[in-house]
C-alpha cells in the first residue's frame, strides 16, 4: 500500500488473513506456490509468516495479528506501513494516518514503542528515509536516540541483513550519516563512531571519519561508473560487481561494508606517521601503519562476527583492512616490476578487484595526498594496471609452469618439502611475470637457485 500510494512500482504484496491459522496460512502457501511453480519459505514462525518468492517480487502470507485488522496495524513499524486494503474492495483502512504522511513524505513510527519492541526498526527507518525520499520526523528521531542501545539486543544476523539492504540501495555514505544523526552508528559500529577526531594524515583538514563517508561516496562512482576509473577492465569487472559474495550478500553492499571499516583502527591506533617517501622526496607526506596487517583485521573479524557474517564477507572485510595501503607502498618503489604487479594480486587474492577498487576508494578520499596531477596519474595508472593484469587472468587464467614439482625435485636433488615448496613459489612468480619463457628457462633457474 505504501509504494501504490507513492506512485512507485512495487511486486511485493502482504496479505494478511483474518480467520485462517499459521497452520492453514502454510497450507494455503505451499499450493500457491505450486500453481505458481515459484518458491515458498516461512518467512517467520513466530508469526505464522510464509513468503512466495517470484523473480522480482514476493508475497508474504499471515494469519491476523490480534482481533481485527486495526490491531495487527497497531504492531507494525512506521505509519506508512500501517495502511490495509480489503481484499474485497472497500476503503483502505488507515487508523495512524499513514497515507497524510506518505503525502507530507515523512517517515513516523506507529508508537512509543516501536523500536523497543524491535531495535532492528532503527535501521529500518534509515532504508525507509533512504529509499524512499521521507524525512524522519522529530519525534521518531527522538525515539531512536532514546532508544539506539537497544541494538545491542538485536541478533547479528537481522542486523547485518539491515545493513547489507540499507548498502546494496547506495550512497551509503548518506546512510551512514544518518545512522550517526540518530545515535545509531556509535551502537551500530562504534568503531567507526570512534573515528571522529582522529586525523588522517599530516596536515589533513578532515578526520578518519570524513575520509570515510569521502571513501564511500568514491567507491559509490566506481560502483556506477566502473569504466571511468577502469576502462580497460570493465567487461570483467562489471562481471564480478554483479556476482554475490557468498550467495547472498551483493558485491556492492559487501564492498560498501569493507570501505565503512576499512580503516577502524585509525593512525593512532597503529604508531605515528611518518615523513615524506625517500623514493620520492617530492611527495606529500601521507601516514603508513605498520602494525595495521595484524590489529586491523582482529578488529574488522571482530566486528564481523559481532554480525554473524560468512567467512567469505569476514574474508573480504579483512583483505580490505589489511591491505588498502598495498597499492601506495607498491608505487612508492622506485621500479614496479611485472613482478611486483603478480606479487600484489597473489597476496590480494581471492579479493584482488575489491582491494584494488578500496584502496583507489581511499586515496581519492584523503586529502594528505596533495600530488601533482603526474603522481595522482601515476597511483591511478598503476591501480588500473593491477586491475587489467586481474582481469587477463580471470579471462584467460594463468599458464601453469611448465615444469612439475616431482620433475624438479629430481632435477635438483631436494626431496618434497618447504624447500621445494618456495623454489616452485618463486618460479611460478618469475614464470607469471614472464621473467621465464619456457620449460628450458624454468629448469635452468631452478639449477641456479640451488647453487
Amino acid at each position: 500500500m505504501r509504494d501504490r500510494y507513492m506512485g512507485r512500482p512495487c511486486a511485493d504484496l502482504d496479505v494478511v488473513l483474518g480467520d485462517e491459522s499459521a497452520h492453514e496460512v502454510r497450507a494455503l502457501a505451499v499450493r500457491l506456490a505450486s500453481a505458481l511453480r515459484a518458491p515458498h519459505f516461512t518467512l517467520s514462525s513466530e508469526f505464522g509468516a510464509e513468503r512466495i518468492v517470484w523473480q522480482g517480487g514476493h508475497l508474504d502470507l499471515s494469519p491476523l495479528r490480534g482481533r481485527c485488522i486495526e490491531e495487527d496495524l497497531a504492531l507494525r513499524d512506521f505509519t506508512v506501513n500501517a495502511i490495509a486494503l480489503p481484499l474485497g474492495g472497500g476503503s483502505p483502512c488507515d487508523p495512524y494516518g499513514g497515507i497524510d504522511d506518505i503525502a507530507r513524505m515523512r517517515l513516523v513510527a506507529v508508537c512509543d514503542g516501536t523500536f523497543r519492541s524491535d531495535p532492528v526498526r532503527l535501521l529500518r527507518a534509515v532504508r525507509f528515509a533512504r529509499t524512499h525520499g521521507l524525512a524522519i520526523d522529530h519525534s521518531t528521531a527522538a525515539m531512536a536516540g532514546r532508544d539506539a542501545h537497544l541494538l545491542a539486543d538485536a541478533a547479528g544476523e537481522r542486523l547485518l541483513a539491515e545493513v547489507v539492504a540499507t548498502f546494496q540501495a547506495g550512497s551509503a555514505s548518506t546512510a551512514v550519516a544518518l545512522w550517526d544523526e540518530l545515535g545509531v552508528l556509535i551502537h551500530l559500529f562504534p568503531e567507526v563512531a570512534a573515528l571522529r577526531g582522529v586525523k588522517c594524515g599530516i596536515g589533513d583538514h578532515d578526520d578518519v571519519y570524513r575520509c570515510t563517508l569521502k571513501a564511500l561516496d568514491e567507491l559509490d562512482f566506481m560502483l556506477e561508473f566502473p569504466e571511468a576509473r577502469f576502462s580497460e577492465s570493465v567487461d570483467e569487472l562489471s562481471e564480478r560487481i554483479r556476482e554475490n559474495v557468498d550467495g547472498s550478500v551483493p558485491r556492492p553492499a559487501a564492498l560498501r561494508l569493507a570501505v565503512l571499516l576499512h580503516d577502524i583502527v585509525g593512525p593512532s591506533a597503529s604508531g605515528s606517521t611518518v615523513g615524506p617517501s625517500t623514493s620520492h622526496p617530492g611527495r606529500s607526506k601521507r601516514p603508513r601503519f605498520c602494525e595495521r596487517e595484524g590489529k586491523g583485521p582482529a578488529v574488522a573479524g571482530a566486528v564481523c562476527e559481532r554480525l554473524r557474517c560468512s567467512a567469505a564477507l569476514t574474508g573480504l572485510v579483512g583483505r580490505v583492512v589489511a591491505g588498502y595501503q598495498w597499492v601506495g607502498l607498491l608505487r612508492d618503489q622506485e621500479v614496479v616490476r611485472t613482478r611486483d604487479e603478480v606479487g600484489f594480486l597473489w597476496k590480494a587474492s581471492p579479493w584482488e578487484p575489491e582491494l584494488i577498487m578500496a584502496s583507489v576508494a581511499r586515496w581519492a578520499a584523503g586529502e594528505e595526498y596533495e600530488v601533482t596531477d603526474c603522481l595522482e596519474s601515476g597511483y591511478l595508472t598503476l591501480a588500473g594496471r593491477l586491475m587489467r593484469r586481474w582481469s587477463e587472468r580471470r579471462r584467460n587464467g594463468v599458464p601453469p609452469l611448465p615444469v612439475r614439482g616431482d620433475e624438479l625435485s629430481r632435477l635438483v636433488g631436494i626431496s618434497p618439502g618447504p624447500e621445494l615448496g618456495a623454489m616452485l613459489k618463486a618460479l611460478r612468480l618469475e614464470w607469471e611475470a614472464g621473467e621465464l619463457k619456457n620449460q628450458g628457462e624454468v629448469m635452468a633457474r631452478a639449477i641456479i637457485m640451488c647453487l
